[in-house]
């Protein structure tokens, strides 16, 4: 348990160097916009593009757990646009799927890779595990991004602009993209993969700083912020409780291999993605909402993580 809190310390430290960045205005205002800015256009895209790229087919040769982990994710954020839509908290369908998307995308790099590295050490398919998942969270995001446009499309031609908007949007170039690498064998050329890579790499933990500065600025202006406890309740069950459960029903219905099994289940119970808060703030959908709930659920995780990891081994 000790080397789990050990292994999710680097996250608190990133948010408080933010935190620490706005209080001392280390940091111009509206700082975590620009980098959330970055993360969206930049960072995402070229994550993307080379979680997809560099994919091997054999790497692809996990279908029950790929089965498993993807009915988790969806079943998950399906259910729980129907509850928030239920519950009538006063938000629309874009912020329904915003907060649906941060109850059921767990952060499966950041936190999840290093802890199933200590959980099991030696054992190089605690990576491939982690970057299958983060794969699968791709479509995800997707949706959720065609949402957010969808509702924001104006004019006297919607499925144009949809399309438009789209067909141009990084994400979905660097998923195509990828994609085209990943289909025709085609290695990438050094002179593409050095700058994505070292992109891709600061995806997360400007996320974590950047969340750092936000919630700092709302400490401190905490009149302006909108706290919803209802909505904070059902994405810490639904992240939680609900993902891993339906993990472990899905996972075990399949007959994965145990060691596959209980690392499904241990990275659906992940907290929730910095990268959700990240297009939370960048689209301006539920984005208060989305601070609290990246850091609620990585301190619950401090104590959930541990018990269920004890619990699988």
């Amino acid at each position: 348990m000790w080397d789990v809190f050990l292994l999710l310390l680097p996250v608190f430290v990133l948010i408080f160097l933010g935190m620490l960045a706005e209080r001392f205005q280390l940091v111009p205002p509206f700082g975590a916009t620009t980098l959330n800015q970055f993360l969206v256009n930049l960072g995402l895209p070229s994550l993307i593009f080379l979680s997809i790229a560099e994919c091997r087919p054999e790497d692809l040769d996990h279908e029950a757990f790929l089965a498993g982990f993807a009915l988790s994710l969806f079943l998950t954020f399906g259910l729980l646009i129907a509850v928030f839509h239920r519950i009538r908290t006063g938000t629309g369908y874009r912020e329904e799927v915003m907060l649906s998307m941060l109850a059921s995308f767990p952060n499966v790099v950041l936190v999840g890779l290093p802890v199933l590295m200590a959980l099991y050490p030696g054992r190089p398919v605690v990576v491939l595990a982690s970057t299958l998942t983060n794969i699968l969270e791709i479509p995800m995001v997707l949706i959720t991004l065609f949402i957010l446009v969808n509702t924001g499309a104006r004019g006297r031609h919607p499925i144009r602009t949809i399309a438009l908007a789209l067909v141009t949007n990084p994400v979905v170039l660097a998923t195509l993209g990828g994609a085209a690498f990943y289909v025709s064998g085609t290695a990438v050329p050094a002179v593409i993969e050095s700058p994505c890579r070292a992109l891709g790499n600061s995806v997360m933990p400007c996320a974590l700083v950047s969340l750092g500065i936000v919630i700092s600025a709302r400490l401190r202006h905490h009149e302006n912020s909108v706290f919803h406890p209802r909505r904070q309740l059902v994405i810490l069950l639904g992240k939680q409780i609900l993902q891993p459960v339906i993990a472990m029903i899905a996972l075990t219905a399949l007959h994965t291999e145990p060691l596959w099994r209980s690392m499904g289940v241990l990275l659906a119970a992940m907290p929730v993605g910095t990268l959700a808060y990240a297009m939370s703030d960048s689209y301006k959908v539920a984005e208060d909402d989305a601070s609290a709930a990246v850091i609620m659920s990585t301190l619950l995780s401090l104590v959930l993580i541990p018990i269920l990891a004890m619990f699988l081994k």
